[in-house]
């Protein structure tokens, strides 16, 4: 070894190429590994308090990624952009401002309704499952809650009125935000696309329109698929006379968003409030959610999506689990597309790589 510290290659010291053997210093790893634990964190908090407004644009540009297939049929006929995303985005808000209206209805008039009556349905239920019911009784003292206090009565319709009123302020903005996003989707992905190299735009573009089209035709097929289980429930239960049909069935229509487990839950609690009518209504009940499973993934799911993208179950289940987990509601409805997305990513770049190797 010289003086400078350099080695001969080979430990011949005659050779003019040398390796320099530069020290690493542990201070400076210290240091950047702060400032990356640093950042992560400030990006963390930033998140925590911006997490209402970046929901809200989320949902906004997944409903006009949603609206996108309808949008381009409408231009392949000839339309402007621009003309073709609010016929749309009108279409489908005509579509379910109805069922809106009639669920926030439902929920001003019938929700205290049951607070109120909740006693005497739960004596029912109890009534109806026989000695089972009565040991149920007794392990929750159900007679206890027989005694409403007004006060919690008032507290609660209080702060359900302002839950309702940010609700309804975050509906109108998500489905403005939504109308932004259907009309200028071209432009957001041009302008995204900027950001890559110019030799490798032209297959970033084609991946980037793919992700778009499988994302946008898979939430559409979902958002009829759980549409079509609200209509259900509730013409099941007004058939059979269950209480708050129209409130269950817009319960089971956001539940069906989340895929896989969301109308299970929703038959499930649809089940138990018919159990408040009589024993044989919950029987029937139950077997028409479990008909109307085993109908939805063999026959309704593969004709409704066959324009789609199905991911497995092996994928679709522990993903909704996960961002049901990490984000709750939220993240569960995101799960799925977030889903397709990755595995689209792993297909085009992942897999290609390891074949080379």
């Amino acid at each position: 070894m010289d003086s400078k510290g350099a080695v001969p290659v080979g430990g011949n010291p005659n050779e003019a190429e040398v390796i320099i053997r530069r020290p690493r210093s542990v201070i400076a790893f210290a240091l950047w590994f702060a400032l990356g634990v640093g950042v992560a964190y400030l990006g963390f908090v930033i998140f925590e308090r911006l997490r209402n407004v970046v929901l809200i644009v989320a949902f906004a540009l997944l409903i006009g990624v949603t609206l996108d297939p309808m949008v381009q049929f409408l231009e392949r006929r000839g339309m402007r952009r621009t003309t073709a995303a609010f016929l749309t985005w009108l279409g489908v808000v005509a579509l379910l401002i109805a069922p809106i209206i009639l669920a926030i209805d439902a929920a001003s008039t019938q929700l205290p309704t049951l607070i109120k009556s909740a006693p005497t349905l739960i004596s029912n239920a109890e009534s109806h499952l026989g000695s089972l019911g009565a040991r149920l009784a007794t392990a929750t003292n159900s007679s206890s809650t027989s005694n409403v206090n007004p006060t919690k009565l008032l507290n609660y319709v209080l702060t359900s009125g302002e839950l309702l009123f940010n609700a309804v302020t975050d509906i109108v903005v998500v489905a403005f935000l939504s109308l932004y996003f259907a009309i200028g989707l071209p432009k957001l992905r041009d302008l995204s696309l900027r950001a890559i190299p110019a030799t490798r735009r032209g297959r970033a573009g084609l991946i980037v329109d793919e992700l778009l089209g499988q994302v946008g035709r898979y939430m559409l097929s979902t958002v009829l698929i759980a549409l079509l289980c609200g209509l259900g429930t509730t013409i099941w239960s007004l058939s059979w006379g269950i209480p708050y049909a129209v409130l269950l069935g817009a319960l089971v229509s956001v539940l069906s968003l989340v895929p896989v487990i969301g109308s299970t839950v929703g038959g499930a609690i649809v089940t138990l409030v018919s159990l408040t009518v009589n024993l044989p209504t919950a029987i029937a009940t139950l077997i028409f959610y479990i008909g109307y499973r085993m109908a939805e993934d063999y026959l309704i799911q593969p004709r409704v999506m066959r324009f789609s993208v199905e991911l497995p179950g092996v994928i679709t289940v522990p993903s909704v689990i996960l961002g049901g987990a990490i984000l709750g509601v939220p993240g569960a409805l995101f799960a799925v597309p977030v889903a397709l997305v990755l595995r689209l990513l792993v297909r085009e770049f992942v897999f290609p790589a390891t074949d080379r190797a």
